[in-house]
């Protein structure tokens, strides 16, 4: 005979009643991380793109000079944690953002520098193609970033006919190889720049010994909040560097990110309170049977803590498989719609899964709740001679 009071008692007899409550969850579970994930990738999507900001940093000369001065070099170099200094030259390529057609660099640097900066990000030549010859209108990609673009070796990467964004190159460019690695990184040789983008402002690229004291190198010589305390003077260079790109992008999208909180906030409220609500009706439905236990003699603590236990095993349960759906439909979404798209998200977002605590919290205060009051107000009799 089975024990009336197990938490999974009523599950086994009843499993059509307890189905759709734990469907309920699941859906809920999925609805709240999906709309954070989705906040999150605006972020990521930034990050990743940018994200060999991580490996090196970009000193680009202020519109009065052509290049960076060598005062400000100078600095650069004496700091003990620098390893490199090279000057780069650049063009844009066209990517596909959730922000539009965007422009990414192309970098355009010595074959030592080349070589130097490939194996600093971990990257290598794949097979079938090769490096840029030099003063050639040639370029290698990344995977990601040739994945992006939709090209292969062999296809143009830029040219005058360029739609959206910023048209890269008076001539077109070719790709002649890709880079191995999730690192979004394009290279072109220094002397194909230095001929035919006479304009282009020259930048200057620096990497530290430790690559870890990047980023502290990069507040000393210009901090992003108080550059009047940095080595490097704000009016003659800025700076392209990790901590400088997120502070931007976050500055210029604090509106937004508000707005979509407050959404994200609602959409939590309202899915926490009718999933508390329908609990609530869940167990208001079986009161009957609580009187039955009642009746026949077990104590109204014990009954309560049979509706706890079924609570937490029904809401752990579901969050648990609905974390488990989530995280199935975004990985098939992120390489089908999502990053085709240009929109990078990440399915084990663990920031975004904590926004569905509030489901099993409110699932469980609204059923032991409701449940202990109608159980203090219990009157068995009056219930089983109704039905």
């Amino acid at each position: 005979m089975r024990n009336p009071l197990s938490a999974f008692t009523y599950f086994q007899r009843n499993p059509g009643k307890v189905l759709p409550m734990g469907f309920v969850i699941v859906l809920s579970v999925f609805l709240i991380a999906s709309v954070a994930t989705m906040v999150n990738s605006i972020d990521l999507t930034i990050t990743t793109i940018y994200g060999y900001t991580k490996h090196y940093t970009y000193a680009i000369p202020q519109r009065v000079t052509q290049r960076v001065p060598e005062d400000q070099i100078a600095i650069i170099r004496k700091d003990p944690r620098t390893d490199r200094v090279m000057e780069a030259s650049i063009f844009f390529t066209n990517i596909k953002t959730v922000f539009g057609r965007f422009p990414f660099v192309v970098l355009g640097v010595t074959p030592e520098n080349r070589d130097y900066l490939m194996k600093r990000v971990g990257t290598e030549l794949l097979p079938g193609g090769r490096l840029p010859a030099d003063g050639m209108p040639e370029a290698v990609l990344s995977e990601p970033l040739a994945a992006n673009k939709k090209v292969k070796v062999g296809d143009m990467i830029a040219g005058p006919n360029d739609e959206g964004g910023i048209s890269g190159s008076p001539v077109p460019v070719r790709l002649v190889g890709i880079l191995k690695g999730p690192i979004w990184i394009a290279f072109t040789s220094k002397s194909f720049c230095d001929m035919t983008f006479i304009t282009t402002p020259r930048s200057t690229v620096f990497t530290s010994k430790n690559p870890n004291d990047l980023l502290a190198l990069n507040n000393d010589l210009l901090p992003t909040m108080d550059k009047e305390k940095g080595r490097l003077k704000s009016s003659k260079v800025q700076l392209l560097s990790r901590q400088n790109l997120i502070y931007e992008l976050r500055d210029s999208l604090s509106s937004m990110y508000l707005i979509m909180a407050v959404v994200n906030g609602m959409v939590i409220f309202v899915i926490a309170l009718m999933s508390g609500m329908l609990s609530n009706i869940y167990f208001t439905q079986r009161i009957a049977e609580f009187a039955v236990l009642s009746a026949i003699g077990y104590q109204r603590s014990r009954l309560l803590q049979k509706v706890i236990s079924e609570t937490l095993v029904m809401t752990l349960v579901g969050w648990i498989l609905g974390g488990i759906f989530t995280f199935l439909a975004l990985s098939f979404m992120k390489g089908n719609i999502f990053e085709p798209r240009g929109l990078i998200i990440d399915p084990m977002d663990l920031f975004a899964y904590k926004y569905t605590i509030p489901i099993p919290i409110s699932i469980t205060l609204f059923a032991v709740t409701t449940i202990a009051v109608r159980l203090k107000q219990l009157d068995p009799v009056s219930i089983i001679e109704r039905r």
